[in-house]
């Protein structure tokens, strides 16, 4: 959450492109988080190199963006006779493809430090026709896959020149540097929760309570089917490398870290670069991701049962038509509803002994209609439903408008928790009321005392305790057959007992004795009045 002097500067930047006539947001999110990718890369590499001088070592190559030398930009293209302007083709009929090399440019050049002493047009010149096709540049591997996710991305300052050197330099202050690793997440929310994208990031306390609580282990499968800023994963990744610190020194470990553990996906262009930019900060090289959404068609096809942990927060509300939504995840939960497809897609994504977090609206819980209770009766009875964990109205807030109030509190939501055996198994369901999650629940989200998050990951972890606890404690387990027996309803309210306060009532004859004397001190007043008044 970013507030003060940080706030102000990113105001300051979004009123710039205001001021250019450049207000399509969608554009301004386009052009910003690029040019903030741009900066990150140059941030790590700056950090990199601090570590190193002060070991009194080179920086492993490895470990750099910017590296010695040349950066040579190429293509391969056709190989094409000069004589018949025909392309050549091998014995077996293949066309021959030779490199065509675009450019050349010293690796120095195209650092974010160096910006500083090229007028506006050169700075746009060295940004369109150098650093831009180095980031798309699918074989430079220092940036990863992000290429990919960079295609639809085009230069947007053209005869905006006055505009690019104003953003330079004010993403050039210091406050704003992208080695700390929240930052990005941070700046995007803060747009988000001004209208500016129409999308919001899950707090990042609530993130951190998901993953204490699912505890990720290195070598296994997790995936978040709607990424957004892959914050899911990001967390899941420090927490393996504060908890398996050891194990990560191996090179066997460290190389299933970074390409085989995380998968996402987010059919978003400015959520996809925004996740990917993220997951190269932490280390996290080859994120394995689709921008295909896994609700369609056969996209999951090499998705479902493998699987370890699914960590999600998919959109609260949406349609789909059913021509498009995958079959199998039909036959769980036959909707057009997203909030309920997704949470069957994730059902299919495990493998039997995974499990999953999802943050739900609590609709989902409640609602009487045969496609929510299918889905309920799901993970009841043919999976192993684990735990609800009830959140308070206010954690999602609603975006407001740039410049208008807010409206307030969000969706109601809650935690399910839930893990894949395809043979039932629910024999009791742990339910916790949160009722404080350490900020206020107004607009402001104020940190305050008393969170119930260190509460709920203490309880969770030790199950054995919670079997004695009275319904009306902030937390108790129902047993499968009394959640059967209330059509499936997974609301903590449904099954909370509220103890009346036995109320002590005066004798009757003392309330009548107060009335008489009452009586008598009114007429004498009364009486009294009428004599003043003759």
């Amino acid at each position: 959450m970013i507030t003060g002097s940080l706030k102000s500067k990113i105001n300051a930047i979004w009123q710039d492109f205001y001021n250019e006539n450049m207000a399509q947001t969608s554009d301004i999110v386009n052009q910003l988080t690029t040019l903030m990718f741009i900066k990150m890369l140059d941030d790590k590499q700056n950090n990199v190199e601090a570590r190193a001088s002060l070991l009194g070592i080179k920086p492993n190559d490895s470990e750099l963006v910017f590296k010695a030398g040349e950066y040579e930009n190429y293509e391969m293209v056709p190989e094409i006779d000069e004589t018949t302007g025909e392309m050549i083709k091998d014995s077996s009929g293949n066309i021959k493809m030779t490199k065509k090399v675009n450019f050349r440019i010293p690796y120095e050049e195209l650092r974010w430090k160096n910006f500083k002493n090229l007028n506006s047009i050169d700075l746009a010149r060295r940004i369109k026709e150098y650093v831009v096709p180095f980031i798309k540049d699918p074989n430079n591997k220092a940036v990863g896959q992000f290429g990919k996710y960079a295609k639809k991305y085009s230069f947007g300052f053209d005869d905006k020149e006055r505009l690019l050197t104003s953003v330079v330099d004010k993403l050039s202050d210091p406050e704003l540097d992208f080695t700390n690793t929240d930052l990005m997440g941070d700046v995007y929310e803060y747009m988000c929760g001004s209208g500016i994208s129409g999308q919001y990031r899950t707090p990042r306390h609530i993130i951190d309570m998901a993953v204490e609580l699912m505890q990720p282990r290195l070598g296994e499968r997790i995936i978040d089917p709607a990424m957004g800023t892959a914050g899911f994963i990001i967390e899941a990744a420090k927490y393996i490398r504060v908890h398996q610190k050891d194990e990560l020194k191996n090179v066997q470990n460290q190389e299933t870290f970074s390409d085989l553990m995380f998968y996402g996906c987010d059919n978003d262009n400015n959520m996809a670069r925004i996740g990917y930019m993220n997951a190269v900060l932490h280390g996290i090289k080859n994120l394995n991701f689709s921008m295909d959404s896994l609700l369609e068609n056969e996209n999951a096809k090499e998705y479902i049962g493998k699987f370890d942990l699914v960590l999600a927060n998919p959109p609260f509300s949406g349609s789909l038509v059913e021509s498009a939504t995958n079959g199998k995840i039909l036959s769980i939960t036959k909707t057009k509803k997203t909030e309920l497809l997704f949470v069957a897609l994730m059902d299919m994504l495990l493998k039997p002994g995974g499990r999953c977090m999802t943050i739900v609206p609590d609709g989902v819980l409640t609602n009487g209609a045969t496609a929510f209770k299918s889905l309920r009766s799901e993970l009841v009875d043919k999976q192993r439903l684990i735990g609800v964990i009830s959140m308070p109205n206010g954690i999602f807030m609603s975006s407001a408008k740039k410049g208008s109030a807010s409206k307030g509190a969000g969706v109601k939501t809650s935690f399910l928790i839930f893990e894949k055996t395809n043979k039932g198994g629910t024999d009791k369901v742990w339910f916790y009321n949160m009722t404080n999650d350490g900020f206020t629940l107004d607009v402001k989200r104020t940190p305050i005392e008393g969170s119930n998050i260190p509460d709920i990951i203490e309880r969770f972890h030790h199950m054995d305790l919670e079997v004695d606890r009275l319904r009306t404690d902030q937390s108790f387990l129902v047993s499968a057959d009394e959640i059967r027996a209330n059509d499936y309803d997974l609301s903590f309210n449904k099954y909370k007992q509220v103890v009346k306060e036995e109320v002590q009532y005066r004798p009757t004859s003392e309330i009548f004795e107060d009335l008489r004397s009452t009586y008598s001190e009114a007429k004498e007043l009364m009486d009294s009045l009428e004599e003043l008044l003759k």
